[in-house]
C-alpha cells in the first residue's frame, strides 16, 4: 500500500465517503486520489455502504418525535431573561489573617536575606565563626553549651 493510499484511507475512515464531511485541503485533494484505482474502488464501495446504511436507518428506525411532556421540560430549563439568584460570596476572616501574616513573614525573610537593615562595617558586631557544627545532640543532652 502506497503513501497515497494510506492517507485516503485514513482520510476515509476518518470523514466517510461524503465529500462535504471532508476537510477544505483533503477535498482539494479528491480528484488527485480517485486518480487512483485502488483509492476509486474503495471509495466506490464506501458510498455503497453509506447509502444502504442510510436506506437501512430509513427503512427500520422509524422517525424519532420528542412527545409534547419532553418538549415543555426542554423548554422550561433555560426560559430567557430568567436568571437563578446568586449566593453572596463570602470570604473567611482567617483567610485574610492568613495572608497578612504571610505577607509579613516574606518581607521579613526578604529584607533580612538582603541585609539592608544590617551594619557590616564593624567587625566588633558581627563575628563570622567557621568552627560551628550543627550538632545540637551534645546541647539537648545537657553536656556541651
Amino acid at each position: 500500500m502506497t503513501l497515497a493510499e494510506q492517507i485516503f484511507s485514513a482520510l476515509l475512515a476518518r470523514h466517510g465517503a461524503d465529500a462535504s464531511h471532508w476537510p477544505f485541503l483533503a477535498r482539494l485533494l479528491l480528484p488527485v486520489f480517485l486518480r487512483i484505482d485502488s483509492c476509486a474502488l474503495r471509495w466506490q464501495d464506501a458510498r455503497c455502504e453509506e447509502s444502504e446504511l442510510a436506506k437501512w436507518y430509513q427503512d427500520i428506525v422509524p422517525d424519532l418525535e420528542p412527545s409534547a411532556a419532553l418538549q415543555v421540560r426542554l423548554a422550561n430549563i433555560a426560559l430567557p431573561g430568567e436568571r437563578l439568584p446568586r449566593e453572596p460570596s463570602f470570604t473567611p476572616p482567617w483567610r485574610l489573617s492568613f495572608a497578612a501574616a504571610m505577607a509579613s513573614a516574606l518581607l521579613g525573610v526578604l529584607l533580612g536575606a538582603s541585609g539592608y537593615f544590617a551594619d557590616y562595617t564593624d567587625p566588633d558586631i558581627y563575628i563570622f565563626d567557621a568552627t560551628a557544627t550543627y550538632e545540637v545532640s551534645n546541647w539537648i543532652a545537657g553536656t556541651e553549651l
